[in-house]
């Protein structure tokens, strides 16, 4: 049976949905209360409300609203949420919907922040807009269509990916997965700086990516638009600008205060990892022009976070740099045994043979 519930919304802007095991529909309409119509298999159902100032929460639990834990645990197990329609007026700017067991499909807002939490069922985001965009999937596809954000979060473990349509614009994007794919289809020509990568997949684009270094990629003349980051355990990247279909709304709504100092940390941490890379291009360039020693090469690629292998690769001088690893432990064997010795015959007041490692590099001054 359907039941229909209504919810006062004057003076609400923040609304935060969540539902245990249904299939969550969100449509817009134009004014009026939050209205949710909620397929369920009992006469005694009634999901939870609480307000508090600007937000309204409703859970879409398994029951009835008993405040007493012994009693509603006895109608939890009698009542099956099957499907929720919520019917959202304008006046909401903030979404936040929350599914265990479900697909989720929300279309046509314009708001400041939308976050969807599912495990899985599939996500289906369709002709909206926003500042804040976040979507966090463990087994569900996401299909992001006719769509636009300022700044965009998508993560998944096993589901794919799919950002369709996005306009060239000023736009930061992070998209994550462990096993599914993910493709970004653009409707015209962008222009971003990108850190890429897949540790088993493919990595594949039809726009004639210049890669700068290692994960790091460049799109497009002129500055940089947008800052773009992808990364997949096993799964397959695609950037595409071939998107053909009904194109993207604008961002129209105005970002908070706080969501504004958000979006400046957020590119803050972007732009220093492409500075991450720019640092890493610069060292190997000045240790090819042999302005710096094996010995500091190896230091500073190591303190930005490579590992020895990937800076063997990096250096193309794998032998070497197992030699100059094995002088560096023998210089370190002999200064441990002769700072022993010294210890043990306190008389002893030799000064220790200066390390080889020193030495070439007072040459090299």
């Amino acid at each position: 049976m359907e039941k229909k519930f209504e919810f006062e919304s004057a003076g609400i802007e923040i609304l935060k949905v969540t539902s245990a095991s249904a299939d969550l529909q969100i449509d817009l309409v134009e004014e009026g209360n939050v209205v949710a119509f909620v397929e369920v298999d009992s006469n005694d159902y009634v999901p939870e409300a609480e307000r508090s100032g600007k937000k309204l929460t409703i859970r879409f639990q398994k029951g009835t609203n008993i405040n007493i834990p012994f009693i509603k645990n006895l109608f939890d197990g009698g009542a099956d949420v099957k499907s929720i329609r919520l019917l959202v007026p304008k006046n909401i700017q903030e979404l936040d919907a929350n599914n265990a067991s479900g697909d989720v499909n929300i279309s046509d807002f314009d708001l400041r922040s939308l976050k969807v939490n599912n495990v899985s069922g599939d996500v289906k985001i369709e002709n909206c807009s926003m500042n804040e965009f976040n979507l966090s999937t463990v087994s569900g596809d996401l299909t992001f269509v006719a769509s636009n954000y300022r700044r965009g979060k998508f993560g998944s473990v096993s589901g794919d990916l799919s950002i369709k349509g996005i306009p060239p614009m000023e736009r930061d994007t992070s998209v994550s997965t462990v096993s599914g794919d993910a493709i970004i289809s653009y409707s015209g020509e962008p222009r971003f700086d990108a850190t890429i990568s897949s540790v088993s997949g493919d990595v594949s684009s039809d726009m004639g990516l210049v890669k700068v270094d290692k994960k790091h990629y460049r799109y497009g003349n002129g500055e940089p638009q947008e800052y773009l980051k992808m990364s997949s355990v096993s799964g397959d990247l695609l950037i595409s600008a071939k998107y053909r279909g009904a194109p993207a709304k604008d961002v129209k709504v105005e970002s908070s205060p706080a969501s504004s100092e958000e979006n400046r940390s957020y590119r803050a941490a972007v732009v220093e990892e492409n500075l991450q890379d720019q640092e890493t291009k610069k060292i190997l360039r000045l240790f090819k022009e042999g302005k710096l020693t094996k010995e500091y090469a190896l230091e500073m690629l190591g303190v930005l976070g490579y590992s020895e292998k990937e800076i063997e690769e990096m250096l193309e001088v794998d032998e070497e740099l197992k030699k100059l690893k094995n002088s560096i432990d023998v210089v370190m064997k002999d200064e441990d045994t002769e700072s022993k010795e010294l210890q043990e015959s306190p008389e002893k007041v030799d000064t220790p043979e200066e390390p080889n490692l020193t030495r070439e590099k007072k040459e090299g001054d």
